[in-house]
C-alpha cells in the first residue's frame, strides 16, 4: 500500500511539474527525500516520462493547427529544426550523464539552481514583452534554445523553464516560448526514456511491478494532459511570477531545512 501511495504522489508531482517551468527531476528528488521513501527506481521514472510523453502526443495531434502554416500546412518547427534543438542536449547527456547522476544530483545544487533560475527568470519580466511566434523561429534561435536546453541535465534548473526563458529573451511570447518547450520534450524525454530502459532486466517484471507501472503511467499522462492545457490557457493572465516565488521559496527552504 505504501509503494502504490508513493508511486501516486510522485506521479500526480511528474505530471504537475515536468512541463512547468519548476524542474521535475528535482521535485522526483526532493518528495522522497522528505518522507524517507526508497528510491523508486529507474523504470517508474521511465514509465512516468512516458506518460508526461503520451500527454504531448496526444496535445500535439489535437491542437496541430497551432503548429503548422494553416496554408502550407508546414510545420513551424520541423525534423530539422528539432534535430538543431535537441543534438545539443542529446550529446551532452550522452557525454555526462554518469558524472551528473553521481556528483550532480544533490539538495545543495537543486536549491542553488532553483534559486538562480527563478531570479533570471524575474529579471526577464522586467524586460520588454516579446512579439515573435513560433511562426517566426529561426535555426539560429532553435539552436541557441538548444544549447541552452542542455543546462538542464543539472536537477533544479528545469528544461521547461531554461527553453521558456531563452525563448523570451530572444523575443517570443509566452504561449510561443511553451510551445517550443513542448515540441522539444519529445526527443529528450524519449532518448531518456531509451537511456534508462536499456539498463533494465525487462524479463523480471512481475504483476504486481506491471500494475504499477500502468498507474504511474495513466496517472502521470492524466494530470500532464490537464497542466499542459490550463498551463497555456492561463499563462497570459497569472504570468510566471507564481512559479518563481515558488522556486524561490522552495530554494531557501533546501537551503535552510535540508543543507
Amino acid at each position: 500500500m505504501n509503494d502504490l501511495l508513493q508511486i501516486i504522489v510522485l506521479s500526480i508531482i511528474q505530471g504537475i511539474t515536468e512541463f512547468l517551468p519548476i524542474s521535475s527531476s528535482a521535485h522526483l528528488i526532493i518528495v522522497p527525500a522528505i518522507f524517507n521513501w526508497n528510491n523508486q527506481g529507474i523504470l517508474l521514472d521511465v514509465s512516468m516520462h512516458f506518460g508526461s510523453l503520451l500527454a504531448v502526443i496526444i496535445f500535439y495531434i489535437k491542437n496541430i493547427s497551432e503548429f503548422r502554416n494553416s496554408k502550407t500546412l508546414d510545420h513551424y518547427i520541423d525534423t530539422k529544426k528539432v534535430l538543431i534543438g535537441s543534438l545539443p542536449v542529446l550529446i551532452f547527456g550522452f557525454l555526462f550523464h554518469d558524472y551528473i547522476t553521481e556528483n550532480l544530483r544533490t539538495i545543495n545544487v537543486i536549491a542553488l539552481l532553483t534559486i538562480v533560475v527563478a531570479l533570471l527568470f524575474l529579471f526577464t519580466e522586467t524586460l520588454k514583452k516579446g512579439e515573435k511566434k513560433i511562426s517566426n523561429i529561426t535555426n539560429l534561435d532553435i539552436f541557441l534554445i538548444g544549447i541552452m536546453q542542455a543546462t538542464a541535465l543539472v536537477p533544479g534548473t528545469s528544461r521547461s523553464a531554461i527553453i521558456i526563458l531563452t525563448a523570451i529573451i530572444l523575443g517570443y511570447n509566452k504561449k510561443s516560448s511553451i510551445k517550443i518547450a513542448l515540441i522539444l520534450s519529445f526527443p529528450v524525454i524519449f532518448a531518456a526514456m531509451l537511456y534508462e530502459l536499456y539498463s533494465i532486466k525487462v524479463y523480471m517484471l512481475d504483476m504486481h511491478l506491471l500494475i504499477n507501472i500502468s498507474f504511474s503511467v495513466f496517472i502521470s499522462f492524466l494530470v500532464s494532459y490537464i497542466v499542459i492545457i490550463n498551463f497555456l490557457k492561463f499563462i497570459d493572465k497569472i504570468g510566471f511570477y507564481p512559479f518563481m516565488v515558488y522556486r524561490l521559496v522552495l530554494g531557501v527552504c533546501l537551503l535552510v531545512f535540508f543543507t
